[in-house]
Formats: C-alpha cells, structure tokens, sequence
C-alpha cells in the first residue's frame, strides 16, 4: 500500500483487483479501457497466488501496443511458457507488450534474483512463430532495450500475404497492353524487371521499395496477390487493394497509394515515400491563332493603318492638283485611279514611270519614298521578331484548355482515368472535355502513343508525368522540349503503402521505410522508376533546330488574299467583256438603225 501511495502522488493511478473479483461478474472491457488522456495501460497479474484461476482473454485487442502487461509467474513455469499461453488464450503478435517473470531462488524468504522474458509471437496464431527473449539477469535491473523493435525487427523468414496491381492498362478501352501471369513465381520475375518499357512502373518502384524492406531489414517472405482497383469506395463498399485489406486477404500493400482521408477511417499507412503522385496535362505550347491569321496585319494597329491609308488619299489629291495644272504635256497621268495606283507602288518602294519635271511632283515622291522607307522597316521587322518570338497561349487552367481548341486525350491507366472521371464530376469544363472530346473519338491512349500525339502539336495529354517524361526525353528534341507545358488538375499527393487497420506490421513497416531512406535506396529507385519533366537547354546553345522556320501556315493569309485577288480579276474580266460585248451589240443596233433611217 505504501508503494501505491507513492504511485499516486505521481499521477500514476493504480486499480487493484482481487481473486474475487475474477469470479464474480467481472467486466474487463471496462476495466482495460484506454482514453485519449490514458492512451496505455500497464497490467500486473500476479499468477502465482492465482494458479487455480480459470480466467482466459479471448480478445486479440489486449495484446497490443497500449498495453504493457507483466506476469509474476511460480518458479517453474518457465519450463512450459507455450502451454501457458495457450491454456489462456494468450495470442500475442509482434508488437505485443508482455514480460514474464519468475523467481529463481530465494535467501531467508527474499527473492534473491529474476528471470524476466520479453515473449511474443512474429505473427498471429496459426502463423508465425513464438519468440522467447530474455530482459536481464540481473536484480533491480530491466535492461538497456531502447526499442523493442531492435529485436523484432528479424521476422523469421516469416511469410505475410500481400497485394499489388495487376495490370492497369486498357481499362478504358477494354484491352490489355501486358500479359502478366497469376502465378506469384512469374509476377515476382516480371516485377523485378528492369525493361525500358516503362510500363507498370508505380508497381515495380513499389516492389523494388518493399523488397529491400521486407528481404534485407525484416526477414519477411512476401507472397504476392493482385487487384486491377486501389481500392475506392463504390455501394457503400470498397474494392481493390483497400478491399482486400479490410477483408483479411492481404496484411499490407506493395504498391503506392495516395493519402487521402477517407481511407483512413478503414486502413493505415506506413512507410511514407517521396513519391508524389500528380497526373497533369501535358502539351507543346500552342501560338496564338490570330497570330497565324493578321502577321501581315498585326505589325500596326488600326489606328496607324487608318493614318497610312489617309495619307495615301491626301497625298494622291496633291499630286493630282500638282499635275492637273503642270503644263508638261510629255507624260502625265491625269486620272485619280492611276495616281492612287502609283502612290501605292511609292508605298511599296517601287519607283515611278513618270518623269518628273517640276520641282513639287519631286519634293511630294520624295517625301512618299522616305515615309515608306521608314514604314517599310517598321512593318518587316514587326513581322521577323512575331516569327522568332511568337505569341504562346497561356494554358492555366481547365476553361482555358477548352477553349484553345486542342485535341485531348487521357492515358488508359486505371488510375489516371479515374482521377479523370472524379474531376468531371465536380468540374463542369473537366466534364465537357471528356464528353465532347474524349469519348467520342476514343482518345484513351498507352503513354507512349499520346506522347507521340503531344510531339505533334496541338494536342493535350493527361497522364502521369512520372512515366510520359520519359518518352518525352526518348522522343522529342531539345526545342519540342522548349515548347512543353503541364496543367495539374489536383494538388500533388503524397504516397504511403497500406496496411490493415490495427496492423502489428505498421510501425515495423515504419521503421524499416525510415532506414531505406536515411541509406538512400528509396532515391535510387526513385530515380530509376520516376521521370522529371525535361529541362530546356535548347536557348542556351544555337543549333540548326533553334532557327526558326517559317511554315505555311504563318504566310495562309497571304496565299487567301492572293486567291480572292485573281479571282476578283477574273470576274471583274468577265464583267468588262460582257459590258464591251453589250456596248459593242448596241452600237452595231445603233448603226444599223441609222443606215436604215438613211435609206
């Protein structure tokens, strides 16, 4: 009672329970329950003056990490701990807290000495096996075990189920692009595969991860089941990877799985990556269409058009009061369209077939030939710097991709097709990109085949970058790479393997992950398996690409304007012989009517 004095002055309060207690209607949920202020419990049972006591814990739950239970065995129990535990209805796992202890011998009544076992199992019963370990031999001592785990961390070539993704390719186009077996022996080859064809490779980054951690750190055998879902929430019931989980099929997950908080009401993470799971829309950068459309128009704004234009009147009206009164009969031209048409060719740096006699016709054409020698410069090298350096659209966000009028597709990858619906339903331009120009045309593409369409232009592709960078860097030249812009619809998640709920695994899980990075391993394979977009480094060297060509359609406009002119001359060709023709018919009428007048 002193003892317990002393506890409770320190906070530590201490509820005993009696050999009666036991017999009579005794609630042991209620006793051992844990709060959020009391989140462990310690428990000592004292066996020894309760030998005869036929009390058995039927529940898994008592043997975990909350509470730490010591037993005062009699003196020879030591030699049958497994029937002990049996007897009653112990099932202790990995993370369980339970030490027995037994004196060794005594000195005039006094124990002189302990022995104290650290006992649990590497898994549930029928699995695993029981470990015995002993503390300390020593009186008065507990040992120096800083955490518990340093022991446990050797798992006994233990053999755990657990589940990755099959195949995730063609689920939305109904066909699979891989073949891989159901056998665990051909999945575990297929896994360690180190190909370039960069296909499964979240499953394959998630393997090489947890092989490291299970072989090399715990000792564990990995038996490999698959799903084609990572699991989400359909009918009040989760399928996939998640489903398996909480149906006791698989004890934790070898393939990544985002954060999100729903799936934590049902399962846990552990062992934390640096894996950032983000699928974007990847495109080249497309230039402006009114540039394509008005380069000839876009050096000058209207308002300088309209000045050039006036100017070309009032200067025609001068010139044609300057010649209406010059007394030089030799050559003139007299009539405004042709003076409109010469002023024109001045505009256009085209000399004159005139010859100028008079002081003021050559101050007014010399005055045109500097006004459109210095517009002339203006206008050409407006248009030279538009080529060199475009006019780009910027895409920033799902509204603006819409409307810039490029092709979309989305990777047929069960993940990022999903993703894709779930933004449709809380984003209306998400929803009509999928409904007007997704589905009908079928754009569900491998990587490789929407990277090659984004290479091309005018093509939007969503995917996970982490795999289409790839193809990217295979696939596309420096100034492609220049051009190449992405469009995130979510934030990046972070990305944890899961494990069942209440899992004795998870902290070891923890630890294991923890040590995998502190080494460096999760970022070698992270750097094997996970593809950075592009840098550009095509405007820091000048090469034969960089230069930049002009293509038909920066020079269309040109090619309509001269098309609407020869066909404007042809009509109005037309129009001329017809009204000759008919000048020509009523002449010859006119003719014939007065010779008949005459006779």
């Amino acid at each position: 009672m002193k003892n317990m004095k002393k506890a409770n002055e320190k906070n530590i309060m201490i509820l005993y329970r009696g050999k009666e207690d036991f017999n009579n209607d005794f609630n042991l949920k209620k006793v051992l329950s844990l709060s959020l202020y009391s989140p462990l419990l310690g428990v000592i049972v004292d066996w020894s003056c309760n030998e005869d006591l036929s009390f058995e814990f039927s529940d898994n739950w008592l043997w975990n990490s909350s509470y730490h239970w010591l037993m005062i065995m009699e003196k020879n129990s030591n030699k049958n701990i497994r029937s002990f535990l049996s007897t009653k209805n112990i099932n202790l796992t990995v993370w369980s807290e339970v030490f027995l202890a037994y004196p060794n011998n005594t000195m005039y009544g006094i124990f002189k000495n302990w022995h104290i076992f650290d006992i649990y199992r590497t898994a549930y019963e029928p699995r695993g096996q029981l470990m015995i370990d002993v503390v300390n031999e020593t009186f008065g001592k507990w040992g120096n075990r800083i955490c518990k785990y340093d022991k446990r961390s050797n798992l006994e070539n233990l053999t755990l189920d657990v589940v990755t993704i099959g195949n995730a390719y063609g689920s939305a186009t109904k066909t699979n692009s891989t073949s891989i077996t159901a056998s665990n022996k051909e999945l575990v080859k297929y896994l360690r595969t180190y190909n370039l064809d960069r296909m499964n490779y979240g499953q394959k980054f998630s393997y090489a991860i947890m092989y490291s951690l299970t072989r090399n750190v715990l000792n564990l055998t990995m038996y490999i089941k698959t799903t084609n879902s990572w699991g989400y929430k359909t009918n009040n019931k989760w399928d996939g990877v998640i489903g398996m989980l909480i149906s006791g099929e698989a004890d934790f997950s070898v393939i990544l799985n985002a954060i999100r908080p729903e799936r934590l009401e049902v399962v846990e993470y552990s062992a934390i990556t640096t894996w950032e799971h983000c699928p974007s829309f990847i495109f080249r950068q497309p230039r402006s269409s009114s540039t394509s459309m008005n380069i000839f128009l876009r050096p000058f704004e209207m308002n300088v058009w309209f000045a050039i234009i006036g100017l070309m009147l009032l200067s025609t009206l001068v010139y044609y009061t300057i010649i209406y009164f010059e007394s030089n009969e030799v050559f003139i031209l007299k009539t405004l369209s042709d003076i409109f048409l010469l002023k024109i060719g001045t505009l256009c740096q085209q000399g004159t077939v005139m010859e100028l006699t008079k002081l003021s016709n050559r101050f007014i054409v010399l005055l045109m030939f500097l006004f459109s020698l210095i517009v002339y410069q203006f206008y050409s090298s407006s248009i030279v710097s538009g080529l060199l350096r475009p006019t780009i659209i910027n895409i920033d966000s799902l509204r603006e991709l819409d409307e810039s009028g490029l092709d979309v597709g989305i990777e047929d990858y069960n993940i990022v097709t999903k993703l894709a619906n779930m933004a449709a339903e809380t984003n209306p331009y998400m929803k009509k990109i999928i409904d007007k120009k997704v589905k009908p045309k079928s754009e569900y593409l491998f990587a490789k085949d929407g990277v090659k369409k984004v290479k091309k232009g005018h093509y939007a592709f969503y995917t996970d970058p982490a795999s289409s960078y790839w193809f990217v860097n295979d696939i596309f030249t420096e100034k492609e790479k220049c051009d190449l812009s992405e469009l995130p619809i979510t934030r990046p998640e972070v990305t944890g393997f899961l494990v069942q709920k209440n899992s004795p695994y998870r902290k070891l899980i923890n630890i294991a992950g923890n040590l995998l990075l502190e080494t460096g391993i999760m970022d070698r394979e992270l750097q094997i398996w996970y593809a950075k977009k592009p840098k550009c480094v095509a405007g820091k060297t000048t090469t034969e690409e960089s230069l930049v060509s002009v293509g038909i359609k920066d020079i269309i406009s040109l090619y309509i304007f001269l098309l609407v002119g020869f066909i404007v001359s042809i009509i109005t060709l037309l129009l001329e012989k017809i009204i000759h023709h008919l000048i020509n018919i009523k002449k010859q009428t006119d003719t014939n009517r007065s010779i008949v007048l005459q006779k």
